[in-house]
């Protein structure tokens, strides 16, 4: 009797069973180029450089910038990917206007995985997820770093089939070239035969 408890009444019932769940961490980026941008641009204006109109219109511009690079490296840093038995929900509490999206698995049709460069490494490919909620004609895509595990949770998940005999079977190790490799409901590209 694991799965079972005592209620108030003395009576046993049964525990409830948590849906299992698989979380996937956001990556790691660089904060160095946002932090020394808004750290020149204070210098700037605390060392009385900006009494030139040009030369203050480009400290506001090293500000802002600065600050917009520091927020998308904490987007990527915040982002989680979770992959359950209702879909792949993507959480990212730094993105007020959609904290937390739902692709549920009948609607992901596509998942791309983008080679950059030859003799790539994980960090030279990315993963591509095509969503489009039921009764929408509008596509929503989500990017993220290279993973094998969750590109291989998708494609099980999701019943994507392979769109040319070439993708990789072996997701653990990377095609040494530049390339993009397709997974649809399908199993074939638009206007393909």
């Amino acid at each position: 009797m694991a799965n079972a408890y005592e209620t108030v009444a003395g009576e046993t019932a049964e525990a409830p069973v948590a849906e299992p769940k698989l979380v996937f961490t956001g990556t790691q980026r660089n904060l160095a180029v946002g932090v020394a941008m808004l750290a020149a641009s204070a210098l700037a204006f605390s060392m009385k450089l900006t009494d030139v109109f040009f030369a203050e219109a480009t400290a506001w511009t090293f500000a802002l910038w600065g600050a917009l690079f520091i927020y998308i490296g904490l987007m990527d840093i915040y982002q989680t990917y979770e992959v359950t038995d209702a879909g792949l929900i993507i959480r990212n509490p730094m993105r007020p206007w959609a904290a937390t999206k739902l692709f549920d698995w009948p609607h992901l049709y596509r998942m791309d995985i983008v080679v950059k460069r030859a003799d790539a490494q994980y960090e030279d490919a990315e993963i591509q997820v095509y969503y489009t909620p039921e009764g929408e004609i509008a596509i929503e895509r989500e990017d993220r770093a290279y993973d094998p595990e969750l590109a291989r949770l998708i494609i099980e998940r999701a019943n994507l089939k392979p769109t040319d005999p070439g993708n990789p079977a072996d997701l653990t190790t990377l095609p040494q070239g530049k390339a993009t490799y397709v997974w649809n409901q399908s199993g074939r590209l638009a206007g393909g035969g």
